[in-house]
């Protein structure tokens, strides 16, 4: 690769990892034409890019980013995938993909802003989707609401029942007197 091109490669992955503020490191050593075939395909299927990287020009890319944590996972060979919907879903597909095949290793990642280590790459793969996880916080923000609904109805049907016993009640005292 000549010069002019490993700046250009070098551009292009920093404002790559720039914008898509999640990737993950893996290391792929092992993996023949046909596996990595397939895990690029997996991972397109879901909207996230795998690329192999050479270690001195992802360096490069992440001391532009001021990213120098993560140097120390470029050793072996590198290959990045960089998330552009959700980080879940690709962590899933990584992690499954590395339990069947025992080649693909998972280096570390970043997330939000924050460094990721191997094993929270993997507890990240056994949470639930973006879309599950958003389901059950509007589940839990609207009990709140169904509860104070139900009890408000409880008051209204104890002030109905309560009206009605002193009408019943009211007749009976008017006859005794």
């Amino acid at each position: 690769m000549a010069r002019k091109e490993k700046e250009v490669f070098v551009n292009e992955l920093t404002d790559r990892l720039r914008t898509n503020n999640n990737f993950i490191l893996t290391d792929y050593k092992g993996l023949n034409v046909e596996e990595m075939t397939e895990l690029r395909n997996r991972m397109h299927k879901i909207g996230c890019e795998f690329k192999v990287v050479k270690n001195t020009l992802a360096r490069l890319a992440m001391k532009n980013l001021k990213l120098e944590k993560l140097i120390e996972y470029l050793q072996g060979p590198t290959a990045i995938a960089v998330e552009k919907t959700d980080i879940i879903v690709a962590t899933k597909t990584l992690v499954d993909f590395s339990r069947q095949h025992q080649n693909l290793k998972i280096k570390g990642g970043f997330l939000e802003g924050h460094v990721i280590l191997p094993q929270e790459v993997e507890s990240l793969a056994k949470l639930h989707s973006k879309e599950v996880l958003l389901a059950q916080l509007c589940l839990s923000l609207q009990r709140p609401i169904v509860r104070f609904y139900g009890v408000l109805q409880g008051l209204g049907r104890n002030l109905i029942f309560l009206l009605d016993a002193i009408r019943k009640k009211k007749p009976e005292e008017v006859k005794e007197e």
